[in-house]
């Protein structure tokens, strides 16, 4: 059972973590800000690289096969 608790937690960080990055997208500083935040974190900072990287705005975080959806619209 613990362990469906820290894929449910890390799903949780994911999602926002990626729709955080939605949210900032327009403002370049704000999101580097963040992305140097998410990167503090063992887990995260190869996702805040790959985000940060790409040209587009990410996709909603279902996309990225994340199943919460606690942070999105």
């Amino acid at each position: 059972m613990a362990a469906n608790e820290a894929v449910t937690e890390s799903d949780h960080l994911k999602s926002l973590i990626i729709s955080t990055a939605q949210t900032l997208w327009e403002d370049k500083e704000a999101l580097g800000k963040f992305f140097d935040v998410v990167r503090r974190s063992e887990g995260f900072a190869k996702m805040a690289d790959t985000l940060e990287q790409s040209e587009v705005r990410p996709a909603k975080p279902t996309f990225y096969g994340v199943k919460s959806k606690e942070f999105q619209e």
